[in-house]
């Protein structure tokens, strides 16, 4: 199975330098980038069941939709069958998202923009066996 980490994130310049980090990395196959929750909703929705188990950098803080209400989303579409891993990213101190990370069942990590090359092998190691 390739692994594929799917990037959403609304800062097209954010998407720009993660993808230029994870790609140094050369810890995963592919990266797939969306800077719209609601198209990256469509991809993992109607993505056949072998791409199934990627990895989710997911910000926090989007107009449209933020990373919590996708979770909500995600996880009513994918019951029973959410094998992805989600690491929820942000660039806030607010405690409060700190502890929703903690309460969702879905969310694997919390980790602060911007990403680094050692948190990006940190977190493929830990979640992407």
């Amino acid at each position: 199975m390739k692994k594929r980490i799917v990037l959403i994130d609304d800062d097209k310049q954010t998407n720009f330098l993660n993808k230029l980090t994870i790609e140094r990395s050369n810890v995963v196959d592919e990266v797939v980038i969306f800077s719209s929750p609601l198209e990256a909703l469509d991809y993992l929705n109607k993505r056949p069941d072998e791409e199934k188990g990627s990895l989710i950098l997911l910000d926090i803080n989007m107009p449209v939709m933020d990373g919590w209400e996708f979770l909500r989303l995600y996880a009513t579409k994918n019951q029973n069958k959410a094998v992805d891993k989600v690491v929820m990213l942000t660039s806030s101190i607010d405690p409060r998202d700190q502890k929703l990370a903690e309460e969702n069942v879905l969310v694997s990590d919390l980790k602060f923009k911007p990403l680094s090359l050692r948190m990006i092998n940190e977190i493929v190691k830990l979640l992407l066996k």
